[in-house]
């Protein structure tokens, strides 16, 4: 007799229909780990985050939310996959005392597909009574993905293999994949990363057709994205997938995005959606998450002899000006610290460690929209931009702030030419990945243009230190916190294809995976950056969204004291103060807090 090794469910729920396939083993022993997945469909579901149990019928075992059983007592049990929406299958698995290793195994699923179509395969062993632990997939011929539940996508037509081997014993299926002969309709999507345009993107673009032939999906990258998103809003012409501009308030939400479902359950599989959500209604994801602090070159400031990094303010002043007495003859040396003035945006980065140095999780969102002394001393945004101020009057920056270049930067910073910039941790993978081009001579600016190679470039110094304060109770704390959320818009002509893309985006694309972010679900682990962060005893908070009255507050009292946080044109006018000393840090705090007081009592 066979054994297929999958329990499943399906139901209704929302707007659409979902099911849940289970892929494991029948067969368990005492003592081995087991490997279980569950699929959730439909493949552009929001929620795909499921949590496992176990119900003994007479045997005994637990189940970890990676799927992974141990079984400790033979006899039946069943386990469990739960979807957030309630809906749940079931699999019977018997608990032995013994081992039965399997002899052969074989696929189970249709033997042609049409490009385009997914379709998930079943797996057959045997003997019946067989126990294993490890389930791999994969495509040996052709081209196609499959997951760890067998779900195969094919990316052409033709012919394709499909492998499975189950604790090493392979079985193979030989599948027809035939053409796609149906519609093909637009996706357009906005993105900021006009760096990426003509390398990463135009892959994405390549993978995603070849998944979904039904689909002709366009990139248009924008400079300055946040103020010529806002204006395309505004005119209507915004495409179907976008990244959402942070000036949109919450209320405003429902006016150009679709929504994407019920916070409560998508908050179950997705980080910070609470901050993209008006009535309960979730209208954003994450593209990935950062934590915030300021890169450093680790040669740069071990040459100078900085063998701790700065924890205070005062301190990493002083870094500064010790690695600028250090290079002071070196002709190639730029600046200790580098602004990127010119370019504008990297001034916003300044932004993101105000949550940080709070360490306070309610503070961004459900306080300072009411703090009347959000500008005076001793205030985060106080500690936070005198630094910069300070940076700037102490001449510890480039000489000629007007004149910066954000892509020549990144050379310049690996070749040991600059000493650090304050940046979100999405910039760590960027600077590693110049490194090694301008180590391998294969280094090209966005334009195209060649770079020169340097011996002197190294990946391994590029380092990351959080936001250099300590909070009263001696603790350096940091918040991590979303880069762009991304929405479908409201007005798309296509709503079908563009959650297909926003979802294959998010959760396939391995966008996350490139900018070194925190990922966008919660069922994924945090990069190694941050992981360096909790080594160094930074203690890591996520900003709480908005809650009740607050909600939509913030953005409230940004319009109406002129004050928008995160937008450059204030930090420009705070720079140039100070780069031509025309007043002090403390006046011009003092005129931030009166804004926003005024801006507090407009909003009432």
């Amino acid at each position: 007799m066979s054994n297929i090794q999958k329990g499943s469910v399906s139901g209704s729920y929302g707007c659409g229909r979902y099911a849940i396939e289970i892929q494991g083993s029948k067969n368990v022993s005492v003592g081995t780990p087991t490997s279980y997945s569950a699929t959730v469909l439909p493949d552009n579901a929001t929620n795909i985050t499921v949590t496992w149990s176990v119900i003994s019928r007479g045997g005994e075992a637990e189940i970890d939310q990676n799927g992974e059983l141990t079984a400790t007592q033979a006899g039946p049990i069943t386990i469990r996959a739960t979807a957030v929406n309630g809906i749940y299958a079931e699999l019977r698995i018997a608990v032995l005392n013994t081992s039965t290793p399997v002899e052969s195994v074989t696929i189970i699923g249709p033997d042609r597909l049409t490009h385009g179509e997914r379709t998930t395969y079943q797996v057959e062993v045997e003997p019946e009574n067989a126990t294993y632990s490890s389930v791999e997939w994969d495509v040996i011929a052709g081209l196609g993905n499959v997951n760890d539940s067998g779900r195969l996508a094919a990316k052409s037509a033709g012919a394709l293999t499909l492998r499975v081997k189950v604790d090493g014993v392979s079985g193979t299926k030989n599948i027809t994949i035939d053409p796609y002969e149906g519609d093909v309709s637009d996706v357009k999507v906005l993105l900021n990363r006009v760096d990426l345009r003509n390398t990463v993107l135009r892959d994405y673009e390549n993978e995603f057709e070849a998944l979904y032939p039904m689909y002709d999906v366009t990139f248009e990258t924008l400079l300055d994205y946040e103020n010529n998103a806002r204006m395309r809003l505004i005119g209507g012409d915004y495409g179907d997938v976008l990244l959402i501009p942070s000036s949109v308030s919450s209320r405003n939400l429902p006016y150009y995005f679709r929504s994407l479902g019920d916070l409560d359950d998508m908050s179950e599989s997705w980080r910070y959606v609470g901050q993209k959500t008006y009535e309960n209604e979730v209208y954003g994801l994450p593209t990935y998450g950062n934590v915030n602090g300021i890169l450093y070159n680790k040669d740069v400031f071990n040459e100078a002899g900085i063998d701790q990094l700065p924890t205070t303010t005062e301190a990493f002043l002083q870094a500064m000006q010790t690695i600028k007495a250090h290079y002071q003859d070196d002709p190639d040396f730029i600046a200790p610290y580098y602004s990127n003035k010119k370019d504008s945006w990297p001034l916003d980065q300044w932004q993101g460690n105000v949550s940080s140095v709070s360490g306070d999780p309610n503070y961004y969102y459900n306080e300072l929209p009411e703090d009347r002394n959000a500008f005076s001393p001793g205030s985060p945004h106080y500690i936070v931009y005198k630094l910069l101020y300070d940076l700037v009057d102490q001449n510890l920056i480039e000489n000629d702030p007007s004149t910066t270049n954000w892509e020549r930067s990144k050379v310049e910073f690996v070749k040991g030419n600059i000493g650090a910039m304050v940046i979100g941790s999405w910039a760590v993978s960027q600077f590693v990945d110049v490194a090694k081009s301008v180590r391998d001579g294969t280094f090209e600016f966005d334009d195209g243009t060649p770079g020169e190679q340097s011996d002197l470039a190294d990946p391994a110094d590029v380092g990351y230190m959080p936001f250099p304060h300590t909070d009263n109770d001696g603790n350096v704390y940091s918040a991590h916190s979303p880069d762009f959320f991304m929405g479908i818009s409201k007005h798309s002509d296509n709503p079908t294809g563009a959650n297909d893309f926003l979802m294959w985006f998010l959760r396939e694309s391995g966008y996350y995976e490139l900018t070194g972010g925190i990922p966008p679900r919660t069922d994924m682990d945090f990069p190694p950056v941050i992981e360096s962060f909790q080594e160094l005893g930074v203690i890591l908070f996520e900003e709480r969204a908005a809650q009740g009255d607050m909600i939509g507050k913030l953005e409230l009292v940004e319009a109406d004291s002129g004050i928008i946080l995160w937008n450059p044109d204030w930090k420009r006018d705070l720079f140039e103060d100070a780069f031509f000393d025309r007043r002090s840090f403390n006046d011009i705090a003092d005129e931030l807090n009166t804004s926003w007081q005024s801006g507090i009592d407009s909003v009432g």
